[in-house]
């Protein structure tokens, strides 16, 4: 897969997964509006992760 190619990686059409693409926020093409986060990059996972500890540690003060 390019990384230069923004057909290369794309599932279903709304899950966007290449590990050659630097970036980690994708716009959609088919839909015209709307982003993704690239599942193939190790910011996109770091980043969910983040926001899950985030949202179990909100959870268990409240």
């Amino acid at each position: 897969m390019k990384s230069g190619n923004r057909d290369d990686g794309w599932l279903t059409g709304r899950l966007y997964f290449n590990r050659e693409d630097k970036r980690v926020i994708i716009k959609r093409p088919q839909s015209g509006f709307g982003y993704t986060m690239n599942l193939g990059n190790k910011w996109t996972w770091i980043f969910h992760i983040v926001f899950a500890i985030i949202i179990v540690i909100l959870v268990s003060v409240l």
